[in-house]
């Protein structure tokens, strides 16, 4: 197993010149790379989320998903790699103009209808000339708290990214997930100055959540946790934590009701999803979809934010926020540059 950055380089570029099926993966707080690996080309679709592999599902639900088998498992820590100066992106202006345009359709649509918050999204392309392998590793030490994962398959083409958000934890019959929304920069001598607007939109997730778990559990068998904020790179975000016994319900019966989110649709999310229909120019793909390790017992899932696209010409990064009424679109604008930071920094 690659011991040092060179071994995972030439180790790294070895699974992708086979062009079989792949994924190398870090679970938030762990010391560990996860490789999932193929013998086939073949798609493998999964219905039931009861297989053993790797889930990498669309932002869209689809009647299946398609999944890596672990035909073939390995686990190695993670190598080092020497400390580089970080490089900042460059914005050009027809895509600030794409976003405020969705912006300021969001705050006109939610002044105009029943509404509440729409979460739009935007893409940044730019050319890419270095080592993904090497900007793997040093995303699983920049990012100790987030899911980091790299995702090749011929069916879906190549994904990277570190993941803040959980969408389902089941371990040992506990069922967990949480509503993250708002986002701040991080600053290690202060604590996040949260505005009533950020309070709202975590707010309307936790409601969400608490109510469409309520459609199959007991009230009462809920937990919820206070709200708090959570790191997530150079980022932090406002956060409350459930939990409940998963009793006679299925890890299927959860994501359906969870998913998507407000905290990347909207409020409610039916006519925030005829919005994004109606207003997004890009197709999302599997930005803001679901991915993660699932077995029969255990099942890790998390929406796949703060990722991008990996192409022969480049990356594409996708990045999203949050719209109510009291938005400021040049906030709004500098939040989503954050949130692309956190691969470009990398990258």
């Amino acid at each position: 197993m690659p011991e040092n950055q060179n071994a995972f380089i030439e180790f790294f570029d070895a699974l992708r010149a086979k062009q079989l099926p792949f994924v190398l993966f870090r679970l938030p707080q762990t010391q560990e790379i996860i490789l999932y690996q193929q013998h086939d080309d073949k798609q493998h679709q999964s219905k039931t989320l009861t297989e053993s592999g790797f889930v990498f599902a669309p932002f869209l639900a689809e009647a299946s998903n398609t999944y890596i088998p672990n035909q073939t498992e390995k686990r190695f820590a993670i190598p080092q790699v020497p400390k580089q100066n970080e490089r900042s992106s460059v914005t050009d202006a027809q895509n600030k103009s794409y976003y405020m345009e969705l912006i300021t359709a969001a705050k006109n649509t939610i002044k105009d209808s029943n509404l509440k918050k729409v979460v739009v999204s935007r893409q940044h392309k730019q050319p890419f000339t270095g080592s993904m392998a090497t900007s793997f590793l040093k995303l699983t030490h920049a990012y100790p708290n987030a899911m980091v994962y790299f995702w090749s398959h011929p069916h879906t083409g190549e994904w990277m990214g570190a993941t803040p958000e959980t969408l389902l934890n089941i371990e040992q019959g506990t069922c967990k997930t949480m509503a993250l929304a708002g986002t701040l920069p991080y600053n290690d001598n202060t604590t996040p100055n949260w505005t009533p607007k950020e309070v709202d939109e975590q707010q309307m997730v936790t409601d969400f959540i608490q109510m469409q778990l309520e459609q199959i559990f007991p009230k009462n068998s809920i937990q919820l946790s206070p709200t708090y904020s959570r790191r997530a790179g150079n980022l932090v975000h406002l956060c409350a934590d459930f939990e409940v016994p998963l009793g006679n319900a299925t890890a299927l019966d959860v994501v359906r009701l969870l998913h998507p989110t407000p905290a990347v649709a909207g409020v409610p999310v039916k006519e925030s999803l005829n919005f994004l229909k109606t207003h997004e120019k890009h197709s999302r793909k599997y930005y803001a979809g679901i991915l993660g390790p699932i077995a029969n017992n255990s099942v890790n899932l998390f929406v796949n934010l703060r990722c991008a696209e990996l192409t022969r010409t480049g990356v594409t990064l996708y990045v999203g926020g949050g719209i109510t009424a009291q938005s400021d679109a040049e906030t709004e604008w500098t939040e989503s540059q954050q949130k692309a930071e956190t691969l470009l920094r990398i990258l």
